[in-house]
């Protein structure tokens, strides 16, 4: 009836069942197949369970490795700006040195402006590094230990296994030697107990893994906000004396600064050229004044009075003549 009854059953829960339903009320079922389907059943669920715990290690670890890597790359980036905010403002200072005034003014405190937004910036890079980078590189030793805890309830399930082999060899071997079965079984009960409480554990070590994953991952992009936050707000403050300063450069007082740089006041060279030029004039006008008092223009003006005193003498002397006729 036994060997039948094996025969039967397929490994499958259900159809021990309905086979055993048609048995009849005076059979018993055998220990050893009771057992067996008991510790099958329990050993499926532990292994599903363990690959189930592994599979989110291994998920966390992956995409915890790849978030830490990402944030450390932006942080080093970010370092390279603040460097070249650095430059920036150290060759608007130089420029600055070379213009107007009022340019120089205003570039100066742009620049002092810029250079105070990369202190700001420096200060974002150490927070990141501390409460962002950090805490992630530290969920490798996290899930480190996770994975201890998942082999040593591996561990115990192997023992369990091995028992269970080593008691089915028993029964094939010995069946009729109740001793040795006896304390197989028993061995195998004990391996079973520690299964189940390494099991246990792990479950609640798991629990609390995930726990404290989600309420990490929670502060730790919180506290990335944060910081971000902040440096915005300061670099938004430090920009906004930025642009006030550009406002307090003066266009026309820097024109008139060129202009006057553009056409210098006279040097004493040119004011004796001027001079120069000034003797030059007046002696040009002594000469055409003099020329009009020469002896020859007072022999013009002689001759003419003579020339015009001859014509009245002349005249009279016709008068008198006319005179005389009559």
């Amino acid at each position: 009836m036994s060997a039948t009854y094996l025969g039967r059953y397929d490994g499958n829960r259900a159809s021990f069942r309905s086979t055993t339903s048609n048995t009849s009320a005076g059979e018993a079922v055998p220990r050893s197949f009771t057992m067996s389907t008991t510790y099958y059943n329990s050993s499926r669920a532990r292994e599903n369970q363990s690959k189930f715990v592994q599979s989110r290690i291994d998920n966390i670890e992956k995409h915890y490795a790849e978030l830490c890597q990402e944030i450390a790359a932006y942080t080093r980036k970010t370092a390279r700006v603040r460097d070249k905010g650095d430059l920036v403002a150290r060759t608007i200072v130089q420029y600055a040195d070379t213009e107007t005034p009022s340019l120089k003014v205003g570039l100066t405190g742009f620049a002092e402006c810029l250079s105070s937004v990369q202190d700001y910036r420096n200060a974002q890079i150490d927070r990141l590094e501390k409460k962002v980078v950090t805490p992630l590189t530290l969920y490798g030793t996290e899930c480190k230990h996770a994975k201890n805890d998942l082999k040593a309830s591996f561990s115990a399930y192997d023992k369990e296994q091995r028992q269970q082999k080593k008691l089915e060899t028993v029964r094939m071997k010995h069946p009729s030697d109740r001793h040795t079965i006896s304390q197989a079984e028993s061995e195998l009960q004990k391996a079973s107990v520690d299964a189940t409480r390494s099991t246990k554990a792990l479950e609640d070590e798991m629990d609390r893994f995930e726990k404290k994953k989600i309420q990490d991952i929670t502060n730790i992009l919180r506290d990335f906000v944060e910081v971000e936050m902040v440096f915005h707000a300061k670099a938004l403050e430090v920009y906004s004396q930025a642009f006030q300063c550009l406002q307090t450069i003066s266009e026309d007082d820097d024109i008139e600064e060129f202009r006057n740089s553009l056409r210098p006041p006279s040097t004493p060279g040119q004011s004796r050229l001027n001079l120069m030029r000034t003797g030059s004039k007046g002696s040009l006008n002594s000469t055409s004044r003099s020329t009009r008092n020469t002896p020859n223009s007072d022999r013009r003006s002689g001759g003419s009075h003579r020339h015009a005193n001859h014509m009245n003498h002349d005249e009279d002397d016709d008068s008198e003549e006319d005179s005389d006729y009559t």
